[in-house]
């Protein structure tokens, strides 16, 4: 609070002290005082509000200022009285005390929903890893009915029964995933890797969904090395696979990784790997959303099946990677995908995670 302020809030006691002058100041005129004492007993009076005034706005500005550093900048916004001392005048004692207790019930709410959300974190997770095990049984017993029936037309049923199995091993992976999203910083470790190896295997990981759709992947210049987290990057690049694999065109469709190192030799310094496919492309009005959390666009309110939430999952962990993502298209002729890599060890130090 600047004394400005202070002053206008204490005017309504000013008006009244001087309107107590001024009548005191009547009284002894009435009383047959001489000017020179009307004006020393007024003068008198006047200096008392003022040194009134600055006693109380200084034992007050300590409590203003902290309250006012609460409100403008803190790291910890539920503990504000952390941050200022109780004073000892009676509406900032009440106005502490009742911050105080604001502040303890807030705090006791977010440590509860926080144990709320790691609990429920866990149990996705354990729920997801004991999904696993019947899908893994499936998918055995899936192959045993392929080698008798690989002949037969129910060898066909067998295999779209099978790919329909992928498909919710992979939504249980994304479920996983999102679970796991809020805490990235504590469950990831910087490696240095070679680009064309991380690419090689998210490709053979969704070898599948990719042989389904009749795309052939093409991998061009990924003799790059980056920094990054083999597990994590490796669902990026299967969220973004998969995005193309359900929006590729019937009639040849392509798949391109291509890399490049940008602002080489300069602080900027950084690997982008684009992912391309031919497909339907994404309309100008929908790619500023196609991070977007539920978002599904035109295309996907036309059968694909779409929930909007696998390159929202990318984004929230390229984010949490410090990698940079961003999405470019044409519609009806391209979709494209590009990962920033920072070339710069000490970022990824920085953001906590192990550099070897």
């Amino acid at each position: 609070m600047s004394l400005w302020a202070y002053v206008r809030s204490c005017l309504p006691t000013i008006v009244l002290m001087i309107a107590t002058i001024a009548l005191s100041a009547f009284i002894l005129a009435v009383a047959g005082a001489g000017p020179a004492v009307i004006v020393l007993v007024a003068a008198i009076m006047c200096l008392g509000l003022v040194l009134a005034l600055a006693a109380d706005w200084a034992r007050k500005r300590p409590f203003y200022k902290g309250l006012a550093a609460c409100a403008e900048d803190v790291e910890q916004p539920l503990w504000p009285t952390d941050m200022i001392e109780r004073p000892d005048f009676a509406e900032g004692a009440l106005t502490y005390d009742a911050l105080a207790a604001i502040a303890k019930a807030a705090n006791d709410d977010v440590s509860s929903y926080r144990r709320q959300m790691a609990d429920y974190r866990e149990y996705i997770e354990t729920w997801v890893h004991e999904a696993k095990s019947p899908l893994a049984a499936a998918h055995l017993m899936l192959d045993n009915l392929r080698a008798e029936t690989a002949d037969s037309h129910a060898g066909a049923k067998v295999r779209a029964l099978d790919d329909e199995l992928q498909r919710v091993e992979g939504y249980i992976e994304q479920a996983l995933f999102y679970a796991r999203s809020e805490a990235v910083d504590r469950d990831y470790l910087i490696w240095r890797y070679k680009l064309a190896d991380l690419v090689a295997a998210a490709v053979k990981a969704n070898a599948s969904a990719l042989i389904g759709a009749h795309m052939a992947p093409v991998m061009e210049r990924l003799d790059y090395p980056v920094f990054t987290d083999e597990k994590w990057i490796a669902f990026i690049l299967g969220q973004i696979i998969q995005n193309a694999v359900k929006y590729a065109r019937s009639d040849a469709p392509q798949l391109v990784f291509r890399a490049e190192l940008c602002d080489a030799d300069r602080a900027t310094e950084r690997v982008e790997l684009t992912i391309w496919d031919n497909g339907c492309g994404v309309s100008p009005a929908d790619l500023p959303r196609v991070f977007d959390k539920g978002f599904t666009g035109e295309n996907g309110r036309t059968g694909k099946r779409s929930t909007g939430i696998g390159l929202y999952l990318v984004k929230r962990l390229c984010d949490k990677m410090g990698v940079g993502v961003r999405a470019a298209s044409v519609e009806g002729a391209w979709f494209a995908i590009t990962l920033s890599f920072s070339t710069n060890k000490f970022q990824y130090v920085d953001r906590g995670g192990a550099l070897h």
